[in-house]
């Protein structure tokens, strides 16, 4: 299957069942409020603590109060184990309910892609939307609690892979501030924080790829965790370009339209200062916030089912060439 048709497949399978872009959408909103219910009590305890202003630390988001509050907290042991273990635990339980219910809307994109014709036979349009349907509130239920143990584990996979390379950025920039400051390689100090960044970055990248395709491995092939991440690892190797092509394609659209999305941002912000139209700043801001999760999520569900479309035609066994043969007569 080409990248194009991959890529038109799997956004016609994603619009087709639409509901469940609504459902990743109030999934993961649930989880990032979650995350910050810990980062406000953290603030109130710098506050109580140190006496510092609340409205200063959490003005700035919840990632930069995040920064601004383990500062403090270096100081009080007690305080900073009792923050990281909130984190902790709100991230985990919260990472692993959100990825079960994903499985279950991953596997009813499965179960649509493969009610689709091959488009070849037909033009698209609405008989493949329609052919694509396979949503239903109980079948999002029903795949969720079947691969609810596997989706944890590779949840938890993930998440060790998050603090691995954590616990790498950080070693990296501490020592090697440490012996940059100690010889005479000073000018070098912004470099090698590029470095580690950028390595941190492409080690993340490449960590959400593998995940998503072993949660496609899972889905599509119902078979155990171990068993998938073979299957991936095959399924890299031998369809390199086409899984790369379809990153490349998908992660240019992201890009762009994160793009997009700041320069709408800061008009929006420009309209606060305007006389009476400020008035309309937080619906507006509300609305576009809504807007743009939808859209990336549906871009992200578009993504997973073109993988789930490529790997499904290159599981397919090929049929055997029919040797020809002469008869005499």
């Amino acid at each position: 299957m080409t990248i194009r048709a991959a890529l038109t497949r799997g956004a016609i399978v994603a619009l087709a069942n639409w509901p469940i872009v609504l459902i990743e959408f109030v999934v993961e909103s649930a989880y990032k409020f979650a995350m910050g219910v810990p980062v406000v009590g953290g603030a109130f305890m710098v506050a109580v603590l140190l006496g510092a202003d609340v409205r200063s630390l959490l003005g700035e988001g919840l990632l930069s109060a995040a920064d601004q509050i383990l500062v403090p907290l270096a100081n009080a042991p007690a305080a900073m184990a009792a923050f990281i273990a909130a984190l902790s635990v709100v991230g985990v339980a919260g990472a692993v309910i959100m990825f079960v219910v994903k499985a279950g809307t991953l596997a009813v994109l499965v179960h649509g892609e493969a009610n689709v014709i091959d488009e070849r036979h037909h033009a698209v349009g609405m008989g493949m939307i329609d052919e694509a349907r396979a949503y239903s509130l109980k079948s999002v239920w029903d795949e969720a609690r079947r691969f609810e143990k596997r989706a944890a584990v590779l949840a938890l996979g993930l998440g060790l892979i998050y603090v691995g390379l954590g616990v790498l950025y950080l070693l990296a920039v501490v020592y090697g501030f440490r012996w940059v400051a100690e010889s005479a390689w000073a000018a070098a100090w912004p470099l090698l924080v590029l470095l580690a960044t950028s390595g941190a970055a492409v080690g993340i990248t490449l960590a959400n790829l593998f995940f998503d395709l072993a949660r496609v491995v899972v889905v599509t092939d119902d078979c155990g965790v171990g068993v998938a991440l073979r299957r991936v690892k095959t399924f890299l190797l031998e369809d390199a370009r086409q899984v790369l092509g379809i990153f490349g394609v998908m992660g240019t659209i992201l890009l762009l339209a994160t793009a997009a999305s700041l320069t709408a941002t800061a008009g929006l912000t420009m309209v606060a200062w305007v006389p009476l139209a400020g008035l309309l700043f937080v619906p507006l801001q509300v609305a576009f916030w809504i807007l743009r999760g939808l859209l990336f999520q549906y871009m992200s569900l578009t993504t997973l089912s073109a993988y789930q479309a490529q790997y499904r035609r290159f599981r397919t066994p090929r049929a055997e060439p029919v040797p020809f043969r002469i008869h005499c007569v």
